[in-house]
């Protein structure tokens, strides 16, 4: 029944859409190729985002969906829908108040649908767009920039994920595994946040030069907080609980204006979590802190065109090792793949995209050795608002687990941004 409702709404709001599109896009193009061309779907709501904007708000609307399939293998063949729709407001108090590089964000989700990865029985979500059944708060922070942009200062009720591990630039897949490659860190740490779960902390980002960027986080960590029901609201810090502390350093290969090469950016880091933990073999022992260590990396390798194209092959990877096998099911996680923008002739906006992902099990849990997910994708950029994304992924080990069999899920995303 959701899925028939958000349907009939995704169809008015196009009716509408079409309907209002202004005089002046009319000539010398088609309502459609002018719709198409429009940053969102809705347009700019009358002149009315443009007079926000000069105001310095930024309100935006995006939803998206993963209908998923498993068609073979698994601990059973299944479907499922996951949607989530996300409303956040930026205010630049620069222009609304004269507060020279303050700014403030807010945000909302909905989040609906079930888990396709229940029925295959894996441990790296095929469907990433899952995050329960709930509407929830999402960011509630200020942030400050500082020395011309080298200094950058954010607190409130933010993600550990929306600074921190986060996927290759130009690269977009369905798999949760990279979206954001947090997740194999949430593994082992579930006080861990990413969106569209949030927590209390601050983080800190220096940048020396145009290249080179330092980062430092620190957030409230409590290893009870579950991901799938959290309403955001939850804003009480329990005296057992503890903190989640990471720093990273990283380069940009290439970025400075006037650089002519092909463009990289690398990231190294590491963390750690001062809560306790219980051993995986002997629920009567617990151990306090745990801690890990990570390494990204992301290259483009070949370019079309001139400097500054955005087409072309590009490759990535990634690993995070968490040493202490005894409190951490997931000790080892490793991804590496590969992305083209503009693969096709005359669709010089879609990106295909191969990556995967493996994750390494404790040698203390009995029968659970490696999970491998392999991951073809599409995302086909129909408008600059609305792009279709079909994907294949193959699971072998589900879980770890020989004794289930190699799933073969199919599907596709939908992203709209209103």
């Amino acid at each position: 029944m959701f899925r028939l409702v958000v349907t009939a709404a995704l169809v008015v709001v196009l009716l509408l859409a079409a309907a209002s599109v202004e005089a002046e896009d009319l000539r010398g193009a088609s309502w459609m190729d002018s719709w198409l061309a429009q940053p969102q779907l809705t347009g700019n709501w009358f002149d009315a985002r443009d007079a926000l904007a000069g105001w310095g708000i930024t309100p935006s609307a995006r939803y998206g969906t993963d209908l998923m399939a498993n068609v073979a293998g698994g601990q059973q063949r299944g479907k499922a829908y996951a949607g989530q729709l996300a409303v956040e407001v930026g205010v630049d108090m620069e222009k609304l108040a004269g507060w020279s590089g303050f700014s403030v964000g807010v945000s909302g989700n909905w989040a609906s649908g079930t888990d396709l990865s229940t029925d295959v029985g894996n441990t790296f979500a095929v469907a990433q767009v899952f995050a329960g059944s709930v509407v929830r708060l999402g960011n509630l922070f200020l942030q400050q920039s500082l020395l011309d942009g080298g200094l950058d200062i954010k607190a409130g009720r933010i993600s550990t994920g929306a600074d921190f591990l986060t996927s290759p630039v130009d690269a977009s897949f369905v798999n949760e595994a990279l979206n954001p490659i947090l997740v194999a860190v949430q593994k082992n740490l579930p006080g861990v946040t990413t969106d569209p779960n949030t927590t209390w902390g601050g983080r800190v980002i220096a940048r020396p030069t145009g290249a080179l960027s330092l980062a430092a986080g620190a957030f409230y960590s409590d290893p009870v907080f579950d991901q799938l029901t959290a309403n955001g609201t939850e804003f009480g810090i329990s005296g057992s609980a503890g903190s989640f502390v990471i720093g990273e350093a990283g380069y940009r290969l290439n970025s400075e204006k006037g650089d002519t090469g092909l463009p990289g950016r690398y990231r190294a880091g590491g963390y750690y979590d001062s809560n306790e933990y219980t051993s995986l073999t002997n629920l009567d022992r617990q151990q306090t802190g745990n801690y890990g260590f990570f390494l990204l990396g992301e290259q483009m390798v070949y370019r079309e065109g001139g400097a500054g194209s955005d087409q072309g092959l590009s490759l990535f990877g990634a690993f995070i090792y968490a040493p202490q096998q005894r409190i951490n099911p997931l000790p080892y996680f490793a991804s590496a793949g590969a992305s083209y923008r503009g693969l096709v002739p005359g669709r010089d906006k879609d990106t295909a995209g191969f990556a995967l992902y493996y994750g390494g099990f404790s040698r203390d849990l009995p029968g659970q050795t490696y999970e491998l997910v392999l991951e073809w994708t599409y995302a086909i950029a129909v408008a600059r608002w609305l792009t279709v994304q079909p994907d294949f992924q193959y699971v072998i080990n589900p879980g770890g687990r020989s004794s289930v069999g190699n799933a073969v899920v199919v599907g596709a995303q939908l992203a709209i941004e209103f």
